[in-house]
């Protein structure tokens, strides 16, 4: 089991008497009922676009910004999401097309970054 009292930049951390270890696992996928993100990097202007749609696939807002964390809290803000684990893969994904401008790597979304190969 991990030693979190002395996690660097924290108060001690006091232990629960019984702490449940749960191992990670992946689960099926659930559709957001509110709808789906299409996200797309600018690398000449180094903005994120995002495109939100309706599960019709009707696109009903796009979201510019610089930095993953201010589109998601503008996601938030509006209410577009409704599933934790949507948040999560939405979070993912952002970073990881702030990561491809900032680097200068491809950006596919839903697939890995290979961080060897730049884009052309």
């Amino acid at each position: 089991m991990t030693d979190w009292t002395k996690v660097k930049g924290f108060k001690p951390i006091k232990r629960a008497e019984k702490v449940k270890v749960i191992e990670a696992k992946e689960s099926p996928w659930n559709q957001d009922p509110k709808g789906f993100f299409l996200i797309k990097p600018n690398y000449k202007d180094k903005t994120i676009h995002v495109g939100f749609c309706t599960n019709d696939c009707v696109l009903r807002y796009e979201i510019i910004g610089k930095r993953s964390q201010e589109i998601y809290h503008t996601i938030a803000r509006l209410g577009l999401i409704s599933l934790y684990e949507h948040a999560a893969y939405l979070g993912k994904e952002l970073k990881k097309a702030e990561l491809a401008i900032k680097h200068n790597l491809k950006y596919v979304q839903d697939e890995d970054i290979d961080f060897n190969k730049k884009r052309k």
